[in-house]
């Protein structure tokens, strides 16, 4: 093969690699630095918006059977990671369980196929298993991440809107339908929660502590479940709701500022790695490369063959 094409082909690799490790960057960047005129409105996942296709079907299918035999699989874990991502249906858990099963049959049938070459596969195959097993579990973690942290981003605009409704003396439940439905297009998540939250309380009867409370344990965001421990203390007091809503807010724009400290300082370890990889060769090569030359000539001229 070439130089030439093997160099273009590591170039490739490297570019691509480079791209990866900096894409949590350019959506950091993105989402914070990007303005719109009109904001476009995210839709979640929901258990009325699901894709319908084959491989869903077929890992439902599977996730039917395997609830139905061995219930105990669903553990209390993993349904909490559903819950934070927003898959809250006995649908959705059908195809993750399904999607772990399809996972661990496909580890299974590769090491038994890479066990007829080889049969030192057979040792390594329970542990390719429980790896495919596991490794949906991975994804998942990331979604609930990725939705806690657009939680997070959106929490700051809601609690100034809620306080402007406290002081101008609205309900605590007017004051949320209200900001719900004025700010559906910028923070669609908390707005989707907020819905949900009227809806707990309005056809299925629940009191407004329950409901505050199972919202924040939906999200699983810690200043969520705060600001709802805040909002039931003072609605059975029967306190002013801005005061705390204004401490929940001073504090979360506190720990926010910390975690953006932390992340800047965080940066110059980051860029080590990158700096070692993409920069260093391109100064060391210019100054050691006619260095090199120079050698090579130099030992070719004086160990002849």
């Amino acid at each position: 093969m070439p130089i030439f094409v093997i160099a273009s082909l590591v170039f490739i690799v490297a570019l691509g690699s480079g791209l990866l490790m900096l894409q949590p960057a350019f959506e950091q960047y993105y989402s914070t630095y990007a303005v719109r005129v009109r904001p476009r409105r995210v839709t979640e996942d929901s258990a009325s918006q699901t894709k319908s296709s084959v491989i869903l079907l077929l890992c439902g299918t599977a996730g039917n059977a395997i609830l139905h035999s061995l219930p105990g699989l669903a553990d209390r874990r993993t349904v909490e990671l559903l819950t934070h991502a927003n898959y809250r249906t006995q649908k959705h858990l059908a195809i993750f369980m399904g999607i772990k099963a399809l996972s661990s049959g496909s580890a299974l049938f590769f090491g038994l196929t890479g066990a007829c070459s080889n049969s030192m596969f057979l040792l390594v195959i329970p542990f390719i298993i429980v790896m495919g097993w596991l490794l949906p579990n991975f994804f998942l973690a990331g979604r609930v991440k990725k939705r806690q942290n657009k939680i997070l981003g959106e929490l700051p605009t809601i609690l100034d809107l809620l306080i402007v409704c406290a002081q101008a003396g609205v309900s605590l439940m007017a004051a949320v339908d209200k900001v719900s439905r004025e700010v559906e297009d910028s923070c669609p998540i908390l707005c989707s929660e907020m819905q949900q939250l009227i809806q707990d309380i309005k056809m299925f009867a629940k009191s407004v502590p329950v409901a505050l409370r199972e919202m924040g344990e939906r999200s699983g965001v810690d200043e969520l479940i705060s600001m709802a421990s805040a909002l039931i203390a003072a609605e059975q007091k029967g306190a002013d709701m801005s005061y705390p809503l204004k401490q929940q807010a001073q504090a979360l724009r506190e720990r926010l500022k910390r975690k953006r400290e932390e992340e800047a300082a965080k940066v110059p370890v980051k860029m080590v790695p990158v700096i070692m990889i993409f920069i260093m060769p391109l100064i060391m090569a210019p100054m050691l490369g006619p260095a090199v030359v120079t050698i090579m000539g130099v030992y070719v001229t004086l160990c002849p063959k």
